[in-house]
Order: C-alpha cells, then sequence, then structure tokens
C-alpha cells in the first residue's frame, strides 16, 4: 500500500472528516441497505473507537433524479450498525458549532455534500479548497480520509478540497480495494478478461480504450446497452430501439466505438444473438436477423455460452456491469450464467459495480465466491485503464 493510512496517525481528540459513499438505492422512499453502508459504517466505528471526533461527508443520487435526496435515512442505518453517539446535520444548521462541539467518539452524518452547489463544479484542488462550505469545514479538521473508490474518479469538493487544510490518508475500505488491484496488476501474463455491461455508457469507451492499451485485458466480452453500441458501430439496425438510441448518447459514441473495433475487433467478442422482449416474455433472435420489432433486453442463450466458455479460458476475470435487465427474472439469464461460471471458475476475479452487487443477491451468489467484490464501478475501470484518480492523487504516500 503505497499510501498512508489513517491509523497511521494519532487520532484521538482529532476531527477527521470521512469521504464515504454511502449512495444507496431508494425503493419507495426508502433507503436499501447496501454493502457501502454496512462497510463504510465498519470504518466510522473504528474511527471512533480510536477516540476520533467523525465528521461524514458523502453523497445520495444526482440533482434532477429521484434518488436526489438528504442523509438522513442513511444516517439512521448507520445509527444502528455503530451503535454509538451519532447526529444528523443539515447543511442549513450552524453546522461548524456543531462540529466544535463534538466530544471524542462522536459522530456527524453531513447531509448530502451535492446539495452544496460547488460540490460537482469542474475545478482544480486548490480551487476546490476556496469554496466557501470546504474553507468552512477545513479549519475544523485534523485529518481528512478518503474510504470510497467508487468516488475517487471525480474531482468533486469534497474529493479533492482538503488536502490544503489537512493530511489526506485512505481509510479501510479503500485500502481494500487498492490491495485487490494491485494484486490484479501482479498477476502477470496469462489471460485477462474484462466482461463489460450496464447502460452508463459516458466515458466508457475511453476507459476500454485504456485497458486494452496497456495490456489491463486481453479479450472483452461486451453485453448490456454498451454491447448493442459496439453492435451498431459495426451497423446493425435496432428497429424498434432506434428512436430510444436517437435521444440517448449513441450517435455522439459509435465513431469512437467504430475505431475501437478497427483497432482491436481480435479482442472484442460481440453478442451474436440476443433475448428480445415480445409480448411480455423472452425471445432469442440472432443478431444478423436483426431489425425487429421487439426490444433487445438480454444477450442471448448462444452468446451466454461463447462468453461461459471464454470465461473458463481466462485466469483473470473482471466482471462490470449486468448483461441486461437483470431484474426481470426472463432476461437475468445473461448476467447470472456468466457470473456463476466466474463464481466457479479457479481464476482471480474482480466483480464492480453498484448494480453487479445487486444482481449477486437476486442470483443468491455471495461476495466469497469472488477474488474480491468492489464497491466501485466506473472508478474501478478508470484505474485499470491507467488514467489518473483525483481522489487518489490527493492522498498522502508512504
Amino acid at each position: 500500500m503505497k499510501y498512508k493510512s489513517a491509523f497511521d496517525f494519532d487520532l484521538k481528540g482529532k476531527t477527521v472528516f470521512l469521504r464515504a459513499d454511502l449512495n444507496s438505492s431508494v425503493v419507495e422512499g426508502r433507503v436499501v441497505i447496501s454493502s457501502r453502508l454496512r462497510e463504510h459504517s465498519k470504518t466510522i466505528y473504528a474511527l471512533s473507537e480510536e477516540g476520533a471526533k467523525v465528521v461524514v461527508l458523502s453523497h445520495q443520487g444526482r440533482p434532477g433524479e429521484e434518488e436526489f435526496i438528504g442523509l438522513k435515512r442513511h444516517a439512521d442505518h448507520i445509527r444502528k450498525f455503530i451503535d454509538k453517539p451519532l447526529k444528523f446535520v443539515k447543511w442549513e444548521d450552524d453546522y461548524v458549532s456543531e462540529i466544535k462541539a463534538m466530544k471524542d467518539g462522536e459522530v456527524i452524518v453531513l447531509d448530502n455534500a451535492r446539495f452544496q452547489k460547488e460540490e460537482q463544479e469542474k475545478k482544480t484542488p486548490e480551487e476546490h479548497a476556496e469554496d466557501g462550505f470546504i474553507k468552512k469545514l477545513g479549519v475544523l479538521g485534523d485529518l481528512f480520509v478518503q474510504d470510497a473508490l467508487s468516488v475517487c474518479h471525480r474531482g468533486h469538493a469534497t474529493v479533492v478540497g482538503f488536502k490544503k487544510y489537512m493530511p489526506c490518508a485512505v481509510g479501510p475500505v479503500l485500502e481494500k480495494e487498492i490491495d485487490a488491484l494491485e494484486k490484479l496488476e501482479e498477476q502477470g501474463n496469462g489471460s485477462k478478461l474484462l466482461v463489460l455491461g450496464g447502460a452508463k455508457l459516458s466515458d466508457s469507451v475511453k476507459l476500454l480504450s485504456g485497458m486494452l492499451e496497456n495490456g489491463m485485458t486481453n479479450k472483452v466480452c461486451v453485453g448490456g446497452l454498451f454491447g448493442e453500441l459496439f453492435l451498431k458501430a459495426k451497423g446493425v439496425d435496432f428497429g424498434a430501439k432506434e428512436e430510444f438510441f436517437a435521444k440517448n448518447e449513441f450517435a455522439d459514441l459509435v465513431p469512437e466505438a467504430k475505431k475501437l473495433l478497427e483497432k482491436y475487433g481480435d479482442k472484442i467478442i460481440l453478442p451474436s444473438d440476443l433475448g428480445l422482449e415480445k409480448n411480455g416474455k423472452r425471445a432469442e433472435e440472432q443478431v444478423k436477423n436483426l431489425p425487429s420489432k421487439n426490444t433487445p433486453m438480454d444477450i442471448g442463450i448462444q452468446t451466454t455460452e461463447e462468453f461461459k466458455r471464454i470465461v473458463r479460458e481466462s485466469s483473470l476475470v473482471v466482471f462490470n456491469g449486468p448483461m441486461g435487465v437483470y431484474e426481470k427474472p426472463q432476461f437475468a439469464i445473461g448476467t447470472k450464467k456468466v457470473l456463476e461460471a466466474i463464481a466457479f471458475h479457479r481464476c482471480f476475479s474482480i466483480i464492480g459495480g453498484g448494480d453487479t452487487e445487486r444482481a449477486l443477491t437476486s442470483f443468491g451468489l455471495l461476495p466469497q465466491d469472488f477474488s474480491h467484490v468492489s464497491l466501485a464501478g466506473k472508478a474501478l475501470l478508470q484505474y485499470l485503464s491507467g488514467i489518473p484518480l483525483p481522489g487518489l492523487e490527493v492522498l498522502e504516500k508512504r
């Protein structure tokens, strides 16, 4: 581990700002307990036990989304996990006085950091250090602890803004992530496979390009909406789904995907068939027979078997993002079967992404079935692609 740990410091009586990632699914107004909530609660407990005054910073959702809510319910979950004095403080409260009044071992969870307009503005760490709320917090702190790889790819105020004011160290959740990724880098020249799916396409093409260029993967199995992007780049007409593509970012990304196929076409394995939704049921369709009036919802059975075969031939597998709409049982086949193949194959495996974690649970698979289950998605891929992560750049080196 090349970064200083929070526990390298004397924490008793110190005010510690902990950047966690409490971002969770919200179903009918209820915050679903996630691995992120549980794991970061362990960090909060450990810091509190050392006598630190722990101030938790995090976010939930994005402005404009239904899941863009406050962190009160998250704080309630954490209070139950740690069974220690914990106070939830809104930004409109006198949060400076609340922090100054803390006693050793006490915990404050500040409200959604993205309620502060400066949080997501594109700035350098030095510029973010001058943000109003960061200046107010910065002078109160003795140590900043980054505990979430999943936010390290974002140069947001609460991720990079505290370096001017205090030492910045790594927390145990992030430390575990980095250790697993360093082991991944040490795995040598075996057959390295990336299974890439999901629906979050922005930057994914660039990250995939980086991973192929720096040799972090020899082969890529592509599914989900990401797979459909590459099929479009090969000229496939999706018929009924073309209107959806037109409304989203496909038009901008297709040329990039096409360049990647031209350069690494022999390493990128695309679906040969798809599972379509036809009258509420699953129907298999060969890609060569498209377009169709039915909507693709999963990779097909034939593609699933091909991806499983490639998994069995690989010594190292990174899985990021589902192969289809796994929430619907009839379209969970691709994601479930490929994850099972990884779990039951003796390879070094890293599974990443919030959707992936939920998929594991729904399929009855356990984190211990894999070498490491990452709490990060995009940041995991960015780390592997060799692109520097702003949140790691500000940390103290050993």
